[in-house]
């Protein structure tokens, strides 16, 4: 199967979003993620990434996994083959991933949430575009109660210390087995937060995007993505009102109210797929001008593992040791830096290899698993 190359474009735009919102909770110690900065250039860069990024991407990365999900199905379908055990072998294959991430790399994986999530949408992979859309629609307001719950319960200090975390994540300032066991501590705590705020509009972008792959919406001319065009006018209301009152909430400029803040809170469960939406419009309609983000887009276990890996060796104590040292301005930049690193290494891999390294061995391990004999050539 050919590569999309806008899909790729879209990913490659969705991981310079993802590195921006996960920098700060490999860069910074839980006492300091659990409130805004002071003010300045921090507590403006803090709104910005409120506003713009929390939330957003990943509801993208979600969207282009149902619809390569929708693609596999496809693929098997013509190739006369069940697509069952290559799709659970895969999930494994993502599973491990996402463990050996969370431990190693990033306590903030996703990975085996879209593993487990992935299980739940094979029951709907014959379900017509209407009712996938009903299910993505029911998932909003669980996000919203998800999200007041998550924000308003985000806790102090001493709290931290009650649930047996360090607020000061002393272990990111000594080598590498200090940094192991600091996220072995704080894996489950992350754990929790990732199914509540990721879960829900996860589970609501695979369902779009497998019934946007059965639309040929991703297909700029598509009526699909025409009549998207048209709603462009009310997605922008939508996603500035939510975003902005989520991210004014945020940055504590409202005023002190527990009400308040679950209605801020639950207001990104539409502020997210929403500017998301924008976003993917963006991408796809211009996906021709930024053909060269494809190159990290097309190795996207790749490129998200890597963010880790280089965060890790600025800000940890077995790397350069500037964990804490900066603040939300700087991490911007930083983030920026980050991608365009990865975005260099990846068109440079792909004169020679056509995936990223870490992909062909999740592809690799996936077939190992699922008992499938490897084809010469292709390719997703």
């Amino acid at each position: 199967m050919q590569r999309r190359t806008d899909v790729d474009v879209l990913r490659g735009f969705a991981l310079l979003g993802i590195g921006v919102v996960n920098l700060p909770y490999l860069a910074l110690p839980l006492a300091d993620q659990l409130g805004p900065p002071g003010g300045g250039l921090d507590a403006a860069a803090y709104f910005i990434g409120k506003l713009l990024f929390e939330g957003k991407f990943f509801v993208l990365f979600s969207f282009l996994f149902g619809w390569g999900f929708g693609a596999q199905l496809n693929s098997a379908e013509r190739a006369g083959m069940s697509p069952r055990r290559r799709y659970l072998a895969r999930l494994v294959a993502l599973a491990l991933f996402g463990v050996l991430h969370a431990l190693l790399v990033f306590q903030g994986d996703i990975l085996l949430a879209y593993a487990c999530l992935g299980l739940l949408l094979w029951p709907l992979r014959q379900a017509p575009p209407k009712r996938l859309l009903w299910i993505a629609a029911a998932m909003l307001p669980v996000s919203a109660l998800s999200f007041a719950l998550l924000y308003t319960e985000s806790g102090s200090v001493e709290d931290l210390v009650a649930l047996g975390l360090d607020p000061g994540s002393e272990g990111y300032r000594g080598g590498y087995l200090q940094t192991v066991g600091q996220r072995l501590a704080e894996w489950p705590f992350a754990l929790a937060v990732v199914v509540l705020f990721n879960g829900p509009l996860a589970f609501a972008a695979f369902c779009l995007g497998l019934a946007a792959y059965r639309a040929g919406f991703l297909d700029a001319r598509s009526a699909g993505f025409q009549q998207q065009t048209r709603r462009i006018p009310i997605l922008l209301g939508i996603a500035l009102a939510a975003n902005l009152l989520f991210a004014t909430a945020q940055s504590g400029w409202l005023p002190e109210s527990s009400l308040i803040e679950a209605l801020a809170a639950a207001a990104l469960a539409l502020g997210a797929p929403s500017l998301g939406a924008l976003y993917l419009w963006f991408a796809v309609r211009h996906a021709s001008r930024f053909r060269a983000l494809g190159a990290i887009g097309s190795m996207p276990l790749t490129g998200y593992v890597l963010q880790g890996v280089l965060a890790g060796a600025l800000f940890h104590g077995w790397g350069l040791g500037l964990f804490g040292q900066l603040g939300h301005a700087a991490l911007l930049g930083v983030a920026a830096l980050i991608w365009l690193a990865l975005l260099l290494f990846a068109t440079a891999w792909r004169r020679y290899r056509e995936q990223g390294p870490l992909d062909a061995v999740l592809r690799a391990l996936a077939r190992r698993l699922g008992g499938v004999t490897p084809r010469a050539g292709g390719g997703t």
